[in-house]
């Protein structure tokens, strides 16, 4: 008889069946509240176009985080080169309110992103200054 199988010749039998079988049940629970986060990002480009003209429409849907405040957002945005087209809404999850919608022509849509001015960029430069033209002059 195999006592690991069947349990040991000491074993109370059931009282149903009179086995001496033992069977051992383990329920594990995964308690962690995981916010899990999803996006979709596709881009349609033309390979007849030089590389800075491939890239004619570009769209994003989904979860965003804000860089400044790291709080999550949902996203929707759509680039559409050939159509001169620019949509982006921006949603809380948590209340459902929009918190920023803009729409407007592709070549409209300027100083946003990666194209804002840098701080060091937005002052003005100093009129009437001689500027260096790299020559030495004697």
């Amino acid at each position: 008889m195999d006592e690991h199988a069947h349990g040991t010749s000491e074993s109370v039998p059931c009282p149903n069946c009179r086995s001496v079988r033992k069977t051992i049940s383990l329920c594990f629970v995964d308690d962690a509240q995981l916010d899990l986060k999803d996006s979709l990002r596709g881009k349609i480009k033309d390979s007849t176009k030089p590389s800075k003209k491939k890239l004619r429409q570009d769209f994003f849907v989904g979860d965003d985080m804000h860089q400044k405040s790291g709080k999550w957002y949902k996203k929707e945005r759509y680039l559409n080169k050939d159509e001169n087209t620019y949509k982006e809404v921006v949603t809380d999850p948590e209340t459902g309110k929009i918190v920023h919608c803009c729409e407007e022509p592709l070549d409209q849509h300027q100083g946003h992103g990666s194209a804002k001015k840098k701080p060091d960029e937005m002052a003005s430069p100093v009129e009437n200054e001689p500027r260096d033209s790299g020559v030495d002059e004697a």
